[in-house]
């Protein structure tokens, strides 16, 4: 039996107000649940249903083989009709956990033949979106349980709450991303960017990465002219990838390009080291400009031709309109722009590709703005 399986029955008997377990499932009803399934449960939910066959606990319901619609069966079909696939479907995800926002953690059976190997999804059906949460069922275990014993559960969520739990979620399993994603933005939530732009750095090299963490890190790397980190994240953005991916990395060529020139710029401007011969960065937006269109395309060249020929950088392309009118007297524009990105209107793509805040970055540094502290 794994640390958490024991840990997670430890703690359902010794803290019965917080639980409210079923009674065991039978051998009879676990086979029958697994004949219909067409697979054996993973071993440690196993374990855990021979004692209670779900039932609710702090973090949500776990899903039992029993008859009630609240059974690994039912919510099974539920997941599947929404995906529109079907629920015989021998790698259609196995639901185990409801939580109270309707969130569902499920068994990803696509990862292998063999239960055990199974990692952990978190699935919320009214977007569809999904992601790797847990590496293993005792991995969910074993951080539950910390969680739920940890002095501050059940307190006023604050930042430093946030933090703390994400920083439980890294001990316990250091290689999701997930874990070290929600690190990165409690960090800069609390305006600390070095610590976030580690975690994010650290998330997109997590095996599956979330794919948008390149992109975060790169621009926190650009605002704190970090090249080390910077290289690293546009190194992976710039590896050819489909438009999908394209998509779930929040950016594009033409971006990832305007901040390799900014960045580039900025660190030999000052004299600094890019700790990359100029070569190999050029090489990556040779990378950009074949996976671009055409107008996209003309915006890598010329960062390129720039950074070749010292000469001016083209203007960077926004990714949105401007959140922040432009004022005459400096102080008070700048004052505007520490105001938006406070209170959320402004955001770092803003800091970093809106090209109407040239004439403030030129006189003020953008890196005090991301150590500005933003509560939920």
């Amino acid at each position: 039996m794994h640390a958490g399986v024991r840990g997670f029955l430890r703690f359902t008997d010794t803290h019965p107000d917080r639980c409210d377990p079923r009674p065991a499932a039978t051998a009879d009803a676990l086979s029958a649940t697994e004949q219909r399934l067409g697979t054996p449960l993973p071993t440690d939910l196993r374990l855990v249903l021979q004692k209670h066959d779900g039932g609710s606990w702090p973090s949500g319901y776990l899903l039992g083989v029993g008859p009630e619609d609240r059974c690994i069966e039912s919510v099974l079909t539920e997941v599947a009709q929404s995906l529109g696939r079907s629920p015989d479907d021998p790698e259609m995800f196995l639901p185990f956990l409801r939580d109270e926002g309707g969130a569902l953690l499920a068994f990803d059976r696509s990862a292998g033949p063999v239960p055990d190997t199974w990692p952990i999804v978190d699935i919320y059906l009214p977007t569809r979106d999904m992601k790797l949460a847990h590496r293993t069922f005792d991995g969910w275990l074993l951080f539950s349980v910390a969680d739920w014993e940890s002095p501050d559960y059940g307190n006023d969520f604050t930042l430093e709450s946030y933090l703390a739990r994400a920083q439980r979620h890294v001990e316990h399993e250091p290689d999701v991303a997930v874990a070290h994603a929600t690190v990165a933005h409690a960090y800069r939530r609390l305006g600390e960017p070095e610590k976030a732009l580690l975690a994010y750095v650290r998330a997109a090299g997590c095996v599956p990465p979330l794919p948008y963490c390149d992109w975060e890190a790169l621009k926190l790397a650009v605002l704190l002219r970090q090249p080390t980190a910077a290289y690293e994240a546009a190194h992976r953005l710039s590896a050819r990838a489909p438009a999908l991916l394209w998509h779930q990395r929040e950016t594009s060529p033409a971006h990832v390009a305007d901040c390799i020139g900014l960045l580039v710029r900025g660190v030999v401007a000052r004299g600094g080291s890019l700790g990359q011969p100029l070569e190999k960065w050029i090489y990556l937006l040779d990378q950009l400009s074949a996976q671009a269109d055409e107008a996209e395309r003309i915006q890598v060249h010329a960062v390129r031709h720039a950074l070749l020929s010292a000469s001016e950088l083209p203007p960077t392309r926004p990714s949105r309109p401007s959140m922040v009118a432009v004022h005459v007297d400096p102080s008070k524009w700048w004052d505007a722009v520490r105001a938006s990105y406070h209170d959320g209107t402004l955001r770092d793509d803003d800091l970093v590709l809106d090209p109407m805040l040239e004439p403030l970055r030129a006189r003020y540094d953008f890196s005090e703005i991301v150590r500005i502290r933003r509560d939920f």
